[in-house]
C-alpha cells in the first residue's frame, strides 16, 4: 500500500485496501474490514471503476450483514443490485435478491423477504437455470412457514424437491425434505412428517454423514415425542446420543439430552429426567449455548413442580425468565410464564397465576407456533375455575380441544378432556363428566403417560363416589393408586423427591378411604390410610434395614400386621386422617380447604381396632372451618411464640403467666373432637402408653394440654407418644432392636458459642442461652459424664461424638430454615469453626449412622418442619432415619428456668430404669403440678445439680408467690415438648 501510495498507484491502493478488507473480513473482524472496504469503495469510484466498485459494494453488504447491521447490509446490496441490472449481469442480480431476501428473513420481516425471492426465483425462470431455481423456492418455502401459510409453504418445497430429484443432488433433496418435515409436523401431520425426516435419514446414511445422520434422528426424535410415543422417541434419541459423542459434538449432545429428559419426564421418571437436564445445563454453560441453557432451566423448573418441589420449580423458571428475553426466544419466554403460573395457581395464588397465564397467551399467539396456545389456555381455564366461573372456563377449555384436535396432539388433548371433566363435576353433571375423564383415559393410555392415567383415575374415582357407584370408584381409585406408587419407585432412593411428589398424589389415598368407609370396610380404610402416609419414611427406614431393597416397592402394613404392632408395643394405638375439600368460593380467590370430616381408628393392645367418623362441618365458624385453624388458635392461647429462645424468655415473670389459669376454649374443643369421640376406648391406667398417629397439621397438636370439661389435661391420664405412621413405628422397633454398644454413655452440650445465621440479609449473630448452659451444667452429673460447652463444643468435634453416644442431650439454639437449602429444614446450632459455620442441619443428620437409644433436643420448635403427607420433614424425622429410638423435641420456643427444672427431673426418674417416655410424661405431671413450697424443697435437695447463679434467680422469682401456688401449671412451661418414636 505503502509503494502504491509512493508511485502514485491508486488503483494498487484501492487493491490493497480490498485485499486488507477480505483478510479482517475472514478473520471476522467485521468493524475493521468495512472500514478497508470503505476506503476502497472511495478510490474506485474516484477512478470511476463502476464495475469493480460494485464489487466492493457487495463486499460492505456482506460485511455489514455478518456484522449485525442489517439497514447497512440492504443498503449496500440494494446500490450492488443496480449495478448488476445495469451491466446485465443476472446470476450477480439473482444472488443478491436472495441476499436481500434472507437478510429482511433474518430479521423477521418475512413479507418482504417474500418479495425479494419471489423476484430471485423470477431470474433464474427467465435465465432459464433449473439449479438456479432451487435456493429461491426453498427460501420461499420456509418464509411462508413462518408466515403461517403453510399450504403455500408446501407447494413451494415440492416444486425445489422435484428439481432436485431430476438433478440428482441429493443433498438439496435431503435439505427440501428436512423442510417439508419441520412444515407438515407444524400443520400436525406428524406422519407425513416422518415420512419426509425418514426418507431424508436414507439419503445421509447413504452418503454417511453422520452429523447430519444426527440431525435427522433429532427430528425423528422430537415428532415421537409430540405423538406420545415415548418409547420410540427416546430410541432415536439415544441413538443420536452415541454418535454425537462420538464426533465429540456438544451441539448434538445438548439436542439429545434435551429430548431424552422430555420423554423421560413424560414417562413419570423424573429422576433420570433431571438427571438429562442438569447435564444439558452444565454443557450449555460451559460452551456458551444460551438457548439450549435456557430449555434446561425451563424443564427443570417443569420437572421439579411436578415433583411437587415449587421452591425449586420458581427458582429455575425465574432464571429462565432472566434469560429468554435476552436472547429473543419467545417461546422460551412462554414456557416460563406458563410454569410460574401452574407453580403459583397449585399454591392457591391464583391472582398471579392469572397475570402470568395472561402474558404467556398474549406471547405465544403473537411469537409461537399455535400449539404453545394450548397450555396457557388451558391453564386460564382451570383459574377461572377456581373462580367458579364455570362457564368461562369451559369456553376455553373448548378452545383448547379445537386445538389440539385440529393438529392432533394427543397428550394435550387428553388433559384437556381432563378438565373438561372437572366442570362437569362442578355442574353436578356426573355422567358427562366421567365421559370425558375415560375418553382422557384411553388417549393416555395409548401414548402410556402414567401422570394422566393416574390423574384421570383418581377424577374418575371421585365422580363414581357422586354417583353413589362405589364398587367401580374404589377399583378406579386402586388403580390411580397403583400408578403413583409405580412413579414414585422409579425415584430410587431420592428421599426428598418422593416426599413432595407425595404432596401431589394424597388425593387418591384420602378419596379412597372415604369410599371404604362409605362401605363399612372400616379395616380396609386403615390400610390405605398407613399406605397413605409417610410411606417415603417407611421405605427409607426399610431400606436402611435392608440395603437389597432399593428398587423395591415397599408394602405399608395389613391389618393384622398392624395389629401386631399394637400387642408388641403394649400400647394404644390412635391413627387419624383428616377428610378435606377445596370449596370453590368467589370471594376468596385464593382457594381454601374446608375438613369434613376426621377419621380415627383406635388399635388397643390387644389387637382389637375400634373406628370413629367425627363429622366436622357443625362446628365450623365463619373464622374457622378447618382443623388447622383450630390448633393455632389453641396455640395462641398457650402463648406459644414462634421465635427462638433466648434469655429474653427467661424473663416472663411467674406472675404474669400463672394468672392464665382458665380452661382454653380451643383445647376444650380439641380434646371434643380428637379424644371425648375415642375416649371410652382408652386405657384407664395412667402409666400405659397411648401412641398418637397424627395427620397434616395435627401434627402440631400440643397433645399431653387438652383438657376435657373438668379441666383435667390429657397427659394427667396418659403416657402420650407421637410417630408418624404405624409403619415407621414398626421399622423403628426393628431398627432399635439392632443398636450396636457404644462407647461413649452421654454426651451433654450446652450453650455453645454461637454462630451466625447466613440466610438473612444482614446475617444475624444468635444470642447466647445462658440458661442452657445451666441447664447442661446440671444434667451432666446425672448422667455422669462431662459438658461441652462454649467454643469447645464445635459442629467438627460434637459429629465425631454423636455416632459414639448411647444418649445425646443438645441444649442450644434449633432452626426451622433450611440452612443449605436441600430440601430438609431444621438445623441445630453448635460453635463455628475454620472449617465450617456450626449449624448442623437436618440434611447432614440425616446422612448420619446415629447408634443412640434417645436424642433430646433442648432446644425451640425442634419438633417443627415442614408438614407434609410423610409427616414432619425436619430434625425430628432426620433423627430417626439415623437410628435414633427415641427423640424428644419441642413444638415451639420454651422457657429456659422451667425447661431447666423439667429436664432435671426427667433425667433422675430415668436414671431409675424407666423408658424415656414414662420418665417424661412423670416429669411433665410432676412439673405442672409442683407447688412454691414443694419446689423449694426440691431444689434445695437437688442443689448439688444447680450452680448459685440458677438458685439465686429461681429464690428472687418466687419470692413473693403464695406457698400453695402451682408455679408451672400452665402448659406453657411444661407442653413444649413431645416424645416420638418407641
Amino acid at each position: 500500500m505503502d509503494i502504491a501510495r509512493e508511485i502514485g498507484d491508486h488503483y494498487g491502493e484501492a487493491q490493497s485496501f480490498g485485499s486488507l478488507a477480505s483478510v479482517y473480513s475472514t478473520l471476522k473482524d467485521y468493524e475493521k474490514a468495512i472500514k478497508y472496504y470503505e476506503e476502497c469503495l472511495i478510490i474506485k469510484r474516484e477512478l470511476k471503476h463502476h464495475k469493480a466498485a460494485g464489487e466492493v459494494l457487495r463486499d460492505l453488504g456482506e460485511a455489514y450483514y455478518k456484522f449485525g447491521n442489517y439497514a447497512k447490509a440492504v443498503e449496500f446490496y440494494q446500490e450492488y443490485l443496480v449495478v448488476t441490472q445495469e451491466y446485465q449481469n443476472h446470476q450477480e442480480e439473482w444472488a443478491t435478491l436472495g441476499e436481500i431476501g434472507r437478510v429482511y428473513s433474518d430479521q423477521e420481516n418475512y413479507a418482504k423477504a417474500v418479495e425479494y425471492f419471489e423476484q430471485c426465483l423470477l431470474t433464474a425462470r427467465n435465465l432459464q437455470n433449473r439449479a438456479m431455481e432451487m435456493q429461491p423456492l426453498r427460501d420461499l418455502g420456509i418464509a411462508y412457514r413462518k408466515l403461517r401459510a403453510n399450504t403455500v409453504a408446501i407447494e413451494y418445497l415440492q416444486q425445489c424437491l422435484l428439481i432436485a430429484r431430476e438433478l440428482q443432488e441429493r443433498e438439496m433433496v435431503a435439505q427440501i425434505l428436512r423442510e417439508l418435515g419441520i412444515t407438515y409436523r407444524v400443520l400436525g401431520d406428524y406422519l407425513k412428517a416422518i415420512d419426509y425426516h425418514e426418507q431424508r435419514l436414507v439419503i445421509w446414511r447413504d452418503m454417511q454423514d453422520h452429523l447430519e445422520e444426527t440431525l435427522v434422528l433429532n427430528d425423528l426424535a422430537v415428532i415421537y415425542y409430540k405423538l406420545g410415543n415415548y418409547d420410540v422417541s427416546i430410541k432415536y434419541s439415544q441413538q443420536e446420543l452415541v454418535i454425537v459423542r462420538e464426533l465429540r459434538n456438544r451441539q448434538g449432545e445438548l439436542r439429545s439430552l434435551r429430548n431424552l429428559g422430555n420423554n423421560y419426564l413424560e414417562l413419570g421418571n423424573y429422576i433420570k429426567a433431571i438427571e438429562c437436564y442438569q447435564q444439558q445445563l452444565i454443557i450449555a454453560q460451559e460452551i456458551g449455548e444460551r438457548k439450549m441453557e435456557g430449555q434446561a432451566l425451563g424443564n427443570l423448573g417443569v420437572s421439579y413442580r411436578l415433583i411437587g418441589d415449587y421452591n425449586k420449580a420458581v427458582k429455575y423458571s425465574k432464571r429462565l425468565l432472566i434469560i429468554a428475553p435476552e436472547i429473543l426466544d419467545h417461546q422460551l419466554e412462554v414456557m416460563a410464564l406458563n410454569n410460574l403460573g401452574i407453580v403459583y395457581h397449585l399454591q392457591q395464588y391464583q391472582e398471579q397465576a392469572l397475570e402470568y397465564y395472561e402474558q404467556s397467551l398474549m406471547l405465544s399467539r403473537e411469537f409461537a407456533e399455535r400449539i404453545d396456545e394450548v397450555a396457557p389456555l388451558c391453564n386460564l381455564g382451570l383459574v377461572y375455575y377456581d373462580f367458579v366461573k364455570y362457564d368461562k372456563a369451559l369456553e376455553y377449555f373448548e378452545e383448547c380441544l379445537r386445538i389440539t384436535r385440529e393438529l392432533k396432539v394427543c397428550n394435550s388433548e387428553g388433559n384437556v378432556l381432563g378438565n373438561i371433566g372437572l366442570v362437569y363435576s362442578r355442574f353436578k353433571n356426573y355422567e358427562k363428566a366421567i365421559d370425558y375423564q375415560n375418553q382422557r383415559l384411553k388417549i393416555v393410555r395409548e401414548i402410556q403417560s402414567p401422570l394422566g392415567e393416574g390423574e384421570a383415575l383418581s377424577n374418575i374415582g371421585s365422580d363414581l363416589y357422586n354417583v353413589g357407584n362405589l364398587l367401580d370408584a374404589k377399583q378406579a381409585l386402586l388403580n390411580a393408586i397403583k400408578i403413583w406408587e409405580s412413579i414414585r419407585l422409579k425415584l430410587g432412593s431420592n428421599d426428598v423427591f418422593k416426599i413432595s411428589i407425595f404432596e401431589t398424589q394424597a388425593v387418591a389415598y384420602q378419596l379412597l378411604q372415604k369410599v371404604l368407609i362409605a362401605q363399612n370396610q372400616i379395616n380396609d380404610a386403615l390400610e390405605i390410610a398407613e399406605r397413605g402416609r409417610t410411606r417415603a419414611f417407611a421405605e427409607l427406614l426399610a431400606r436402611r434395614l435392608s440395603p437389597e431393597l432399593i428398587n423395591q416397592t415397599i408394602e405399608a402394613p395389613t391389618i393384622k400386621q398392624i395389629q401386631d404392632i399394637a400387642k408388641t408395643q403394649n400400647a394404644t394405638l390412635i391413627e387419624y386422617s383428616i377428610y378435606s375439600t377445596q370449596y370453590h368460593d368467589p370471594e376468596r380467590p385464593k382457594g381454601k380447604f374446608l375438613d369434613l370430616a376426621l377419621f380415627i381408628w383406635v388399635i388397643k393392645p390387644n389387637g382389637e381396632v375400634r373406628f370413629h367418623l367425627f363429622d366436622l362441618t357443625p362446628i365450623w365458624t365463619e373464622q374457622i372451618n378447618s382443623l388447622e385453624d383450630l390448633i393455632l388458635q389453641a396455640r395462641q392461647c398457650l402463648g406459644v411464640e414462634e421465635k427462638q429462645r433466648d434469655d429474653a424468655m427467661s424473663n416472663n415473670s411467674l406472675e404474669t403467666v400463672q394468672t392464665l389459669r382458665h380452661i382454653s376454649q380451643p383445647l376444650r374443643q380439641l380434646h371434643q373432637i380428637l379424644i371425648e369421640p375415642i375416649a371410652e376406648n382408652l386405657p384407664t391406667d395412667p402409666n400405659t402408653h397411648v401412641i398418637f398417629i397424627p395427620q397434616g397439621s395435627l401434627f402440631l397438636v400440643p397433645f399431653p394440654t387438652l383438657q376435657d370439661s373438668k379441666g383435667k389435661f390429657l397427659i394427667e391420664k396418659h403416657n402420650i407418644i407421637t410417630a408418624p405412621s404405624i409403619h415407621v413405628l414398626e421399622l423403628t422397633q426393628k431398627r432399635s432392636a439392632d443398636v450396636p454398644e457404644t462407647s461413649l454413655e452421654a454426651l451433654v452440650v450446652g450453650n455453645p458459642k454461637m454462630p451466625t445465621i447466613p440466610l438473612t440479609e444482614p446475617p444475624v449473630q444468635l444470642k447466647d442461652l445462658a440458661w442452657a448452659k445451666i441447664e447442661a451444667n446440671a444434667i451432666a452429673p446425672l448422667l455422669n459424664t462431662q459438658v461441652v460447652t462454649d467454643a469447645d463444643a464445635t459442629k467438627a468435634y460434637i459429629t465425631q461424638l454423636l455416632p459414639k453416644a448411647r444418649l445425646i442431650h443438645l441444649a442450644t439454639h434449633g432452626l426451622l430454615d433450611d440452612i443449605r437449602q436441600l430440601g430438609i429444614p431444621g438445623a441445630v446450632t453448635l460453635a463455628p469453626s475454620d472449617d465450617d459455620h456450626g449449624f448442623l442441619t437436618a440434611g447432614e443428620i440425616y446422612d448420619m449412622k446415629l447408634n443412640a437409644e434417645l436424642v433430646v433436643l433442648s432446644a425451640c420448635s425442634t419438633g417443627q418442619g415442614k408438614i407434609t403427607g410423610d409427616g414432619v420433614i425436619g430434625l425430628s424425622r432426620c433423627l430417626i432415619a439415623a437410628g435414633v429410638k427415641s427423640v424428644i423435641v419441642s413444638l415451639w420456643s420454651v422457657s429456659d428456668l422451667s425447661t431447666a427444672l423439667l429436664m432435671v427431673k426427667f433425667y433422675q426418674i430415668f436414671q431409675q430404669g424407666v423408658s424415656a417416655t414414662v420418665a417424661f410424661n412423670k416429669a411433665q405431671r410432676w412439673l405442672l403440678g409442683i407447688t412454691k413450697t414443694e419446689l423449694e424443697v426440691w431444689v434445695k435437695t437437688n442443689e448439688r445439680f444447680f450452680d448459685a447463679t440458677l438458685r439465686i434467680n429461681l429464690r428472687r422469682r418466687l419470692h413473693q408467690l403464695d406457698d400453695k401456688v402451682k408455679l408451672f401449671q400452665h402448659p406453657r412451661y411444661w407442653a413444649a415438648f413431645c416424645v416420638l418414636g418407641q
